[in-house]
């Protein structure tokens, strides 16, 4: 299919027309599929400087953007290839600090949440309009790409937070492994609860249903089980802040901890 929605290098990889294309970017119906955001957080995005800050910020070592994520970020900059990043979220993925290394490089950023990749797709159009990023919103489960279409993927958390959660994440890792092209690579970094007895005290308050309860493997065993060739995973441990992620906000106001081994990988089709 010659896609008639997104710029080159991504103008071949859809296999279906989008629910709706508005502003450039493209929704495939995925409301359901990722985090739910209100006014408050668009109010933090936008008016608060969350995106600005993120932006402005990139390249710069923090707490969590250690060593270990920026020679990821580094290493995924040096192909220059077009990148696909998964779940992107409000800290939009590693495209910022892999942009900060390698600006020539095109990025198609993907969220489960309309809302997202619409004030992000404002902000670049308002702030960093030669950036080449676009947005589409879609179920990593089930994406609307091609087989073999995509040189490389990126993920910063977004496996790890996609709720549903078939056969032990299965579906999005089986799903990522299906577009990626042979020989392609995953620049990837996700979590792994070091106590789960915490996490479903946190669902139990918070009244809703753990959807981290069915998860048996590790993330090295789901990735060799696709059929990936691990070639590199780094180990980190670090505690999950109220403004990195839905479940630390809520388990911050409870005043419980949640600490995490967050993993780097580096995958090979």
């Amino acid at each position: 299919m010659n896609n008639k929605f997104l710029k080159k290098p991504f103008n071949n990889i859809l296999i279906k027309d989008p629910v709706e294309y508005k502003n450039g970017i493209l929704y495939f119906g995925s409301e359901l599929e990722g985090d739910q955001f209100n006014e408050d957080d668009i109010n933090i995005w936008v008016k608060k400087g969350g995106f600005a800050n993120r932006w402005q910020n990139k390249g710069i070592l923090n707490e969590y953007k250690n060593d270990k994520y920026m020679e990821l970020c580094k290493k995924a900059g040096d192909y220059n290839l077009p990148i696909l990043d998964i779940a992107s979220g409000p800290g939009l993925g590693l495209i910022p600090d892999i942009y900060s290394y390698n600006k020539n490089i095109h990025f198609l950023a993907t969220d489960g949440c309309p809302i997202l990749v619409e004030k992000w797709n404002e902000y670049f159009i308002k702030n960093e309009p030669n950036v080449n990023i676009q947005f589409i919103s879609l179920d990593v489960n089930n994406m609307p790409i091609k087989d073999d279409s995509i040189d490389i993927i990126t993920s910063n958390i977004g496996l790890s937070s996609i709720r549903n959660i078939v056969n032990d994440r299965m579906l999005s890792v089986n799903e990522i492994y299906r577009v990626l092209k042979p020989g392609g690579y995953i620049f990837t970094i996700e979590n792994e609860f070091e106590d789960k007895v915490v996490i479903q005290k946190v669902f139990d308050l918070w009244r809703k249903d753990n959807w981290f309860k069915n998860e048996k493997m590790t993330w090295h065993e789901r990735f060799e089980k696709a059929g990936f060739k691990i070639e590199s995973e780094k180990i980190h441990f670090r505690r999950i802040e109220k403004n990195n992620w839905e479940l630390g906000e809520v388990a911050a106001s409870f005043g419980i901890e949640i600490v995490i081994i967050s993993k780097a990988y580096i995958l090979k089709k």
